[in-house]
């Protein structure tokens, strides 16, 4: 009788609880890996596209001052005296606040990040 009980069914595929535990186990330290490499790349990505922003911003400012010299009060968003030679005003990838442009009389330009909290 016990035996008709233990008698293996045909079909005992699959995996077991310890087997799986195993690859759940990987792929949490697959992830504990992963997530501080993507936090990295991510926030030098975002130092980059602000660095590519203050030299766009210098750029059109240079032209802006060529053509019509120094500016008394600083450029900002707002204020776009640069819009000729922007396509649009760029956004401070750091969210830190926004870009400010000032234009010397000798010409020197020099980018600035105004706090949201100046406002």
């Amino acid at each position: 009788m016990l035996k008709v009980l233990h008698k293996p069914c045909g079909n005992e595929k699959g995996f077991t609880l310890v087997e799986l535990m195993v690859v759940i186990v990987i792929i949490g330290i697959l992830v504990a890996i992963a997530v501080p490499i993507y936090n990295s790349v991510t926030a030098g990505a975002r130092e980059s596209a602000y660095e590519a922003n203050e030299r766009i911003l210098k750029g059109a400012a240079a032209m802006y001052f060529a053509e019509n010299g120094p500016v008394d009060d600083p450029i900002t968003k707002d204020t776009n005296h640069l819009n000729p030679y922007l396509e649009s005003w760029p956004e401070n990838p750091l969210g830190t606040g926004e870009f400010v442009v000032n234009i010397e009389e000798d010409g020197t330009i020099t980018i600035e990040i105004e706090d949201e909290e100046d406002e």
